[in-house]
């Protein structure tokens, strides 16, 4: 195979490589636009099943049915001893414990 015709192929590889790079990064910017344009919905449950349960079984963090107030001031209580929830984790488990477990 002559020089050129090698340096070509090689080039082109470069390019198909690069475009198909290119295009993956690209599909995946559009799609986290898209995810921050549209507000997601927590899922509250699932969050207490995957935080709460770290220090209680689930009958533990869903017992004794309590107001949606009494919730807030329970998952207040266990963030300050160190649960991992933000303002919104907070307000989608408060929500879901409130109207599951009243």
């Amino acid at each position: 195979m002559n020089e050129r015709l090698l340096k070509t192929l090689i080039a082109v590889s470069l390019v198909v490589l690069l475009s198909t790079l290119l295009t993956a990064c690209g599909g995946g910017d559009q799609q986290q636009d898209e995810g921050q344009s549209a507000p997601e919905t927590l899922d509250g449950e699932a969050l207490v099943k995957e935080r709460c349960t770290q220090c209680h079984d689930l009958g533990t963090a869903t017992g004794g049915g309590r107001t949606k107030e009494e919730w807030q001031a329970t998952v207040e209580r266990m963030v300050s001893k160190g649960a991992d929830l933000d303002a919104e984790e907070q307000a989608a488990v408060v929500e879901y414990l409130a109207e599951t477990y009243p």
